[in-house]
């Protein structure tokens, strides 16, 4: 099921995550007799122990990370995902405009048809609305459409199924159960994010294949995953997308057509899970287990011992006990979080927007760069990855992983170097401690260098804050924290103070996407009363006022064209760079949980992330590993 994501979808993301993330149907037909296939030799039952029970295993009902965990092991794809890069699972290939199952081409569009405009929003093309014409990908050659028809570059894309698919129950499974599961998620009942679905011009679907082409304007750098998650219309075809909602066949009893099939649900207990007679690799002898239980609760290193648990999926609770679990010979396994932790400077505060006057205002912390460079010297992120994400990954350097688009700049840690730059820029050591200005043009004379951060009220915040204060105190930096509920202290605009703008340092997570997120720091994003300066008004997500044109222009370039066309690496390279120089963040580490499983066990990858079970058709353990 493609997501679509909306800036300030990833805002409501990150106060969850603190927190804690149509047409009428023919009637059913008869499916066939499944076929008999020979039963695996292997082990007998497979325990997966996870802290979370799902509210439904819906597609359309529950997306929490507990139910995504458990329909991995009943739909097995459509796609994996390796190095945040989807990969094809019952599709034939994942498409690409460098393999031709994806086209870009001009098409000519008149007054009144719908459209998707230069901001990104869906219009009709009307005299006056300003659009990105063929071929444009900056934001200096749109154009004001006037009359008659103009040529706008349109994306069709072609998913083609394996063939001989079928559901559980044997029928086949085609091109048009991913239709109605466009259908449904279309449909006005089914709650959810109709982004994708307002900005789709057309999903059709013809035996195996399912054909998605958007409207014309619309350039979506997440193309290649967008094909629907079949659902079965041949059962569930009768029932409205209201009626699914509440039904107990989609809700607690799915039909899938992956690894396993759903035999019992316990309420508060375990869903138990039998071998799939009909999955696609049945002839390779998956999955090697006959019965999957996945047990809900709190569970320990004493679990494994015992054998209530093959593999105790990540858990706050499990953080504390890695050296019980390596003692008893566990494997562990570290997850990255999907997130990435950051300290975002109040660049221009709200006060500020009409003016600054040093002896009226506020002062204006972190307006020169070098002010933001001495503090990220002064912190020790390395400390961070290895107290806090068990020392895994590295101390980052931008909004995104190394791997996928390198940054050729990267800040040291180096208190003397932040000290030195400090004195520079005219913060002089204190007779305290604290330094205290001296000539420094963003605060008045004798003002001491003593910082507010906000963040959470979450145990792991707490840790983040206090290795913080640590660090900016080698300085000469005074830290006072600021904790609160997550709802309250990242609560939108005018009256929560970090998206109000009326913040010094604040402290929280963006997750982290398969795209370079350089959108979170466009000047446009800016949140602010006037929607006439900004745009989106309080819904605004830049909350470090920071306006760089040079770094819009890079990332204007980046999101308007698509991977694989010339010059969308260069600009999402340039724009990380810049990002990396001149600081409105400070990328700090990546999280990570821990999980475990018993000593013998295999086919588990802590790579999957957010698909943590994407692999479960290979799991293993003793002698049924290969």
């Amino acid at each position: 099921m493609p997501i679509a994501k909306s800036p300030w979808s990833l805002i409501v993301f990150i106060i969850f995550a603190l927190l804690l993330a149509a047409c009428a149907a023919p009637g059913p037909v008869t499916p066939p007799e499944p076929s008999v296939t020979p039963t695996p030799a292997g082990p007998q039952t497979l325990n997966i122990c996870a802290a979370t029970e799902p509210a439904s295993l819906y597609l359309y009902a529950d997306n929490s990370a507990a139910a995504r965990l458990v329909r991995q092991a009943i739909y097995d794809g459509p796609f994996d995902t390796q190095g945040y890069q989807p990969q094809a699972v019952i599709l034939q290939s994942v498409p690409s405009l460098d393999n031709g199952g994806a086209t870009l081409q001009a098409v000519s569009v008149g007054r009144g048809a719908l459209v998707v405009d230069a901001d990104g929003q869906v219009r009709p093309l009307e005299p006056g609305l300003r659009i990105r014409p063929a071929g444009c990908r900056d934001g200096n050659c749109t154009i004001e459409y006037r009359e008659g028809e103009v040529q706008m570059d349109q994306l069709s894309v072609t998913f083609t199924l394996l063939p001989g698919l079928t559901w559980a129950d044997g029928a086949p499974l085609t091109a048009a159960d991913s239709l109605y599961s466009f259908e449904l998620a279309a449909d006005p009942a089914t709650p959810g994010d109709k982004s994708l679905v307002q900005r789709t011009a057309s999903y059709t679907a013809e035996g195996e294949r399912a054909v998605w082409q958007g409207l014309p304007g619309y350039l979506d750098q997440g193309y290649q995953t967008h094909f629907w998650t079949p659902l079965p219309r041949h059962a569930w075809g009768g029932s409205s997308a209201a009626d699914l909602l509440a039904a107990e066949a989609s809700n607690r009893q799915p039909l899938g057509w992956g690894a396993y099939s759903l035999r019992e649900w316990q309420p508060g207990q375990r869903i138990v899970l039998e071998r799939n007679p009909n999955y696609f690799r049945a002839a390779e002898g998956l999955p090697k287990f006959s019965t999957l239980n996945i047990i809900f609760g709190v569970h320990s290193a004493a679990d494994l011992q015992n054998g209530n648990c093959d593999l105790l999926l990540p858990d706050d609770a499990l953080a504390d006990q890695a050296e019980a679990l390596q003692a008893a010979g566990a494997q562990l396994h570290y997850v990255s979080s999907g997130r990435w932790e950051q300290l975002s400077f109040g660049i221009r505060e709200i006060s500020h927007d009409d003016g600054f006057n040093v002896f009226q205002d506020n002062p204006d912390w972190f307006g020169d760069v070098r002010m933001r460079e001495a503090i990220a010297m002064c912190i020790d992120r390395q400390a961070l990855v290895d107290q806090l994400a068990f020392g895994q990954g590295q101390v980052l350097n931008s909004y995104q992983p190394e791997h996928l688009i390198a940054v050729g700049y990267g800040i040291p840690y180096s208190p003397s170097e932040g000290s030195a730059l400090l004195e520079e820029i005219g913060w002089l050591a204190g007779p305290e401690g604290t330094r205290v200005n001296q000539f420094y043009p963003g605060a008045a004379f004798g003002v001491p260098l003593q910082l507010i951060l906000i963040t959470s009220d979450s145990p792991g915040a707490a840790a983040i804050a206090g290795l913080l204060r640590s660090s900016l105190d080698d300085c000469g930096i005074a830290l006072d924290v600021q904790t609160g509920p997550a709802a309250e202290s990242f609560a939108p605009g005018p009256d929560g103070a970090v998206f109000g703008r009326r913040f010094q340092l604040a402290q929280f997570a963006w997750p982290h996407s398969d795209r370079p997120a350089c959108y979170l720091y466009l000047s446009e994003a800016i949140p602010g009363q006037d929607l006439l300066t900004y745009r989106y008004s309080w819904g605004g997500w830049n909350i470090t006022g920071w306006a760089d044109a040079e770094y819009d222009a890079a990332c204007q370039a980046a999101l308007s064209s698509l991977p694989g066309e010339p010059g969308y690496a260069e600009a999402q390279a340039l724009a990380q760079n810049i990002f990396a120089q001149r600081i409105p963040a400070l990328p700090l580490f990546v999280p990570y949980q821990l999980a475990a499983a018993r000593p013998d066990f295999c086919g588990f990858s802590s790579e999957a992330g957010s698909q943590l079970l994407q692999n479960i058709e290979n799991y293993g353990y003793a002698e049924w590993c290969d």
